[in-house]
């Protein structure tokens, strides 16, 4: 079976040179989607391996889009391609540890071998878990105030989960928070310590805000609260 890649590009011309650079050197199925709101068709007609976010000016609207389909049923590495890009939104991507982030002017043979060693080599490729769509009632605890939200959990995965809230709950990149969680079917509640990753303002089950949480061991944790004391 090819592997197949999936071009997300805001232009034509840009879209269409990454899908011929690959096309040449590569023996895989590239397809180049021009329409945001037919990503989720295309997404869910064909297996995608790889993603590519092209995009003349890194903006909100890239991040929510790299967001969503980080957050989405469908686990692949993702590139996103830049010709703009602010220190703010390149800080945002390097938070996370799937994104790969390219900065025009970039050579074919550059995009070329990222591609290849994403797809193929375990040496380069980032982790990736099975994420798990629920709603579940939760509460978050930001370890550092002692406040404390009820939220929806609408995401859930081994290294991490996603949250909308009411509005008036704050939470910010790199604060680090205590999730806790009780599962019916086992009448347990569990507990996890987490670092705030992502936010956005309007999320995209319920339009609440909503954050993108990473668990973190007990120790990262301890060591991270003694740092901002």
């Amino acid at each position: 079976m090819k592997q197949k890649v999936l071009i997300i590009s805001d232009q034509r011309e840009s879209g269409s040179e990454l899908a011929r650079w690959l096309g040449i050197e590569l023996p895989y199925e590239i397809a180049v989607n021009l329409e945001p709101s037919a990503i989720a068709d295309e997404l869910s007609k064909r297996v995608v391996h790889l993603v590519i976010v092209d995009q003349k000016v890194v903006s909100e609207d890239t991040l929510a889009l790299v967001n969503w389909l980080k957050h989405s049923e469908y686990t692949f590495p993702i590139i996103v391609v830049a010709k703009t890009i602010t220190a703010h939104f390149a800080q945002q991507l390097h938070l996370s540890s799937d994104i790969h982030l390219l900065v025009r002017p970039i050579y074919a043979k550059t995009i070329v071998g990222l591609v290849r060693k994403l797809i193929f080599s375990k040496a380069v490729r980032k982790q990736t878990f099975r994420r798990f769509n629920t709603n579940q009632i939760a509460e978050v605890e930001a370890l550092q105030t002692g406040e404390s939200w009820m939220t929806s959990m609408y995401n859930l995965s081994q290294s991490g989960a996603y949250c909308e809230f009411e509005a008036g709950a704050s939470c910010s990149v790199g604060d680090l928070i205590r999730l806790k969680v009780r599962i019916e079917e086992t009448n347990r509640e569990y507990s996890f310590n987490a670092k705030v990753v992502w936010t956005t303002d309007e999320g995209k089950f319920s339009g609440r805000p909503g954050v993108g949480l990473r668990f973190v061991s007990q120790k990262d944790t301890y060591r991270s609260l003694l740092s901002k004391s």
